[in-house]
């Protein structure tokens, strides 16, 4: 039958075994017996013998256990409240790397956000500006284009006239030609007319005179 023993759950073994080596028990016998009793199994005959050779008084023994205990639990609690007090200084500081981190990513937004808009404008005077200058050139371009476009113009007049002028002078000097030369033909023509006339006056009588001889010939010829 087991003695009825207070709980000692929150003891360790050793911490028994290291009061039965203090009390100078041996060190085999103090590990059976710290043993059995952190496992509650000692007997009333084990409890008995204990006092009769070490003289052990186990109210004694459990009220060290206890006060042990009692240490051990102040501990705890001392270990509780510096756990507590880290946790909450852990707590604090997280909170406030949190808020800086906050904090800082709210600049670091704000900042991207004033850079994106500083860009957006740098963005909108640059198209400006390029808009400018493709209407600028444009508009010289354009005024280039109309000018070698007038000047072309001008030469193309320049030429028509010139054509103009040829064919004026090419046709004024073909009349004129044309002119000298039928004038030539005239000439030589009122030549040759005069010629025949000539011819026909001297020749015409010398041939009718002729043809008249034939005749009277062929007619006396038949009155023979």
């Amino acid at each position: 039958m087991k003695p009825a023993l207070p709980n000692i759950a929150s003891v360790t073994e050793e911490q028994i075994y290291n009061e039965f080596i203090r009390l100078g028990m041996e060190q085999l016998i103090a590990q059976d017996l710290s043993k059995r009793y952190y496992h509650n199994e000692l007997t009333y005959r084990d409890l008995e013998n204990l006092e009769k050779q070490f003289g052990i008084k186990f109210d004694n023994l459990d009220f060290k256990i206890d006060s042990v205990e009692k240490n051990l639990q102040k501990d705890i609690s001392n270990l509780d409240a510096k756990i507590d007090s880290v946790e909450k200084n852990l707590n604090a500081k997280i909170d406030s790397v949190e808020k800086n981190l906050n904090a800082k990513i709210d600049s670091v937004e704000k900042n991207l956000q004033k850079d994106i808009a500083n860009l957006d404008t740098k963005i909108d005077t640059v198209e400006k500006n390029l808009n400018i200058k493709i209407d600028s050139v444009k508009n010289e371009l354009n005024t280039k284009i109309d000018f070698v476009e007038k000047n072309l113009n001008t030469k193309i007049d320049g030429i028509n006239t010139k054509i103009d002028n040829v064919e004026k002078n090419l046709k004024q000097n073909l009349d004129e030609k044309l002119k000298i030369h039928e004038k030539f033909l005239l000439e030589k023509l009122n030549i040759s007319n005069r010629l025949i006339i000539i011819i026909t006056i001297i020749i015409a009588p010398i041939a009718i005179s002729s043809i008249a001889n034939i005749i009277t010939s062929i007619i006396n010829g038949f009155s023979k």
